[in-house]
């Protein structure tokens, strides 16, 4: 085989590994296409995680305070993902968003932890890590003329403040 025609080769076979569906990186769970937190999916399936929690001895105020915990973790990794991510790729300014959204949800989980149970703790953690990544997110969007990068962790913690009310 020529150059050219090995050439294309390999460019079809590129193609087509990129393709294939085992490459294919879904979007994160109870997200929309902007990558904003929604309502309608995260609620329920938070309340699935309390009902298996409770059905395994938890009380419901106990239960709902874990499941609050877990979708706080979860939002704190996908920052530290993308952090990752962002360090990896070189874009830097990404990258500090990231790292402000971190610190602004720092010690969230803590007060959850230390008072299981305790729904008006949890809703108050929640309601101070909102507070400062709505300072932040503000602060960087004059920095920055993207949009407000930590307003998907704002709403996120504002659902699980919506979940802790249905109590």
């Amino acid at each position: 085989m020529s150059a050219e025609p090995m050439a294309r080769h390999e460019s079809a076979r590129r193609a087509s590994m990129a393709a294939h569906p085992s490459n294919h990186t879904p979007k994160a769970p109870g997200t929309d296409h902007s990558g904003e937190p929604r309502e309608d999916e995260l609620i329920p399936r938070w309340e699935r995680l309390r009902l298996v929690l409770v059905q395994q001895g938890l009380t419901d105020e106990e239960a709902r305070t874990e499941v609050v915990r877990i979708g706080a973790l979860e939002v704190w990794d996908g920052f530290a993902s993308d952090l990752r991510e962002h360090r990896r790729a070189g874009r830097q300014n990404e990258a500090n968003a990231a790292a402000v959204g971190l610190r602004s949800m720092q010690g969230a989980t803590l007060p959850i932890l230390r008072h299981p149970g305790d729904v008006v703790v949890a809703r108050s953690a929640l309601n101070r890590a909102r507070h400062r990544l709505r300072h932040n997110g503000v602060v960087l969007g004059r920095l920055q003329d993207r949009p407000d990068p930590l307003r998907r962790a704002e709403r996120a913690f504002g659902i699980l403040e919506a979940f802790l009310g249905l109590a």
